[in-house]
């Protein structure tokens, strides 16, 4: 009974963020990290989608394999976010009130 009270909805598939690049890999976009409930294809879909509405068209997105620990997600979304500030991008943070895939 406890463990049917302490585990993730079926749809859960893990921890997940999603980056883009637009304007030829100068500007980068990254999401807050979050609960992923659907497969890559349709939240990458998704954010290409939002950036377009944003007049960012042609963007390159990827949202890393979902995983079970926050923390490595978070980690490797810092990561990310360093690696692409020393080299100069200049990077959009997007929160999930702004970004929120659908369900």
């Amino acid at each position: 009974m406890l463990a049917a009270l302490v585990a993730p909805d079926a749809a859960w598939a893990g921890w997940t963020f999603c980056v883009a690049e637009t304007s030829g890999g100068d500007e980068i976009w990254l999401t807050e990290v979050f609960a992923a409930s659907m497969d890559r294809e349709r939240l990458e879909g998704e954010f290409k989608a939002y950036l377009k509405s944003r007049g960012e068209s042609g963007a390159v997105v990827q949202c890393p394999a979902a995983k079970e620990e926050k923390t490595e997600m978070l980690n490797a979304r810092f990561t990310a976010s360093e690696f692409h500030r020393k080299l100069g991008d200049v990077t959009h943070e997007v929160k999930l009130s702004e970004f929120a895939p659908r369900r």
